[in-house]
């Protein structure tokens, strides 16, 4: 079958499909809609001045390793020592924004990736905005490195050009995040290229497991929380570009082409399972049961609500395969189900901070020494 048939047959059943599954009107595709700053299009925060060391449990940067701007860099509105950054990537041929914390101290090379989800903004990473990763390892000795945009993009190399509202762009993520961007994080803050850690939620968990795997001298841990682990499932071939159309209006063949593929079976994280095997991995999900975060009071929070039980349903069964087929022999991974919780923000902010306690400090052997 050719793709302008796939693409036709895609775009009749679109509306059919979208109404179905909640996921079109704005509901949240693959992330949680319910912070209003995900997607508004809202300006990028002015830079901010430069942070002072305060008394949050200790002094924040004993040895000065944060009170530095490093190349290409400003201080980030969200502080906590934060730095936007502009990183050259060749393959993408265009500066790829990363905002940095560096580690507590110096000497400390460990470096965690935190990837965004499906909605990824232009200007920051959900993970310091709808999240607090920046003061859940305030106090630690590991980098945090968390790429800004990237929306789609499941942080994978496309097969062709991504045409978003009329810009034709490379989208090369895989590349740049295991090739270019740990180029800049060695030079400029200290971050070995074979020490760093990668955890994500939803279409950035799936991601991470995928990195994890098939670059193990890059990563040492991995966190996945409401990811989709099986995307070849029955459904999943329909769903996932129905998500990624509702986000970017784009041709989501353009990333491993048709359903079916070869493509779409190598960033399976259930199909690649016996490359995960020998890394420490914390994976966790919800039930789709609503929780203590989830208290809509509008309309358009019941809307919201009831898409984030459809997407969070979808991630906790293929979470459960992927266990089933990761004990299907030894492994070092930890799975963690909620007894309530849909998709959405508050839980994985939750989630990372028991990662960072049960597994991320340990594995990195991270703890700050002083």
């Amino acid at each position: 079958m050719s793709h302008s048939t796939l693409r036709r047959r895609f775009a009749a059943g679109l509306t059919a499909l979208a109404t179905a599954a909640g996921l079109m009107a704005g509901a949240p595709a693959l992330v949680n809609a319910q912070s209003a700053g995900s997607g508004s299009g809202e300006p990028a925060p002015a830079a901010a001045p430069a942070p002072r060391a305060t008394a949050f449990g200790g002094n924040e940067d004993p040895d000065g390793q944060r009170g530095r701007l490093r190349a290409g860099c400003v201080y980030d509105a969200v502080q906590s020592w934060v730095q936007l950054c502009e990183v050259w990537s060749p393959s993408m041929n265009r500066h790829i924004k990363v905002q940095v914390q560096p580690a507590r101290q110096g000497g400390g090379n460990a470096g965690l990736y935190l990837l965004d989800g499906l909605r990824a903004r232009d200007d920051w990473n959900a993970w310091t905005h709808d999240a607090q990763a920046q003061r859940i390892f305030l106090m630690d000795n590991i980098t945090l490195v968390m790429p800004v945009g990237g929306q789609v993009s499941f942080y994978s190399d496309w097969e062709r050009p991504i045409n978003l509202g009329g810009n034709l762009l490379e989208y090369k993520y895989e590349t740049f995040l295991t090739q270019e961007l740990p180029v800049y994080l060695q030079n400029e803050f200290g971050v070995s290229p074979t020490n760093n850690a990668i955890a994500g939620l939803s279409m950035g968990g799936s991601a991470a497991a995928m990195l994890a795997a098939n670059y193990p001298q890059q990563f040492k841990q991995v966190s996945v929380f409401s990811g989709y682990m099986n995307p070849t499932a029955p459904g999943m071939y329909s769903m996932i570009p129905l998500a990624m159309f509702d986000q970017c209006k784009c041709d989501p063949f353009a990333m491993w082409g048709p359903p079916g593929s070869p493509a779409w079976g190598r960033h399976d994280p259930l199909l690649n399972a016996d490359k995960l095997r020998n890394i420490p991995m914390y994976v966790t999900a919800g039930s789709a049961i609503p929780g203590q975060y989830d208290q809509p009071s509008s309309l358009q929070g019941v809307f919201n609500t009831f898409n984030g039980i459809i997407l969070e349903g979808l991630s906790r069964g293929s979470t459960l395969a992927f266990q089933n087929e990761m004990n299907a022999a030894p492994n070092r991974a930890t799975f963690n189900y909620r007894t309530t919780g849909i998709h959405g923000w508050g839980y994985w902010n939750d989630d990372l901070q028991a990662a960072r306690s049960e597994q991320i400090l340990d594995v990195m052997n991270a703890y700050s020494t002083y």
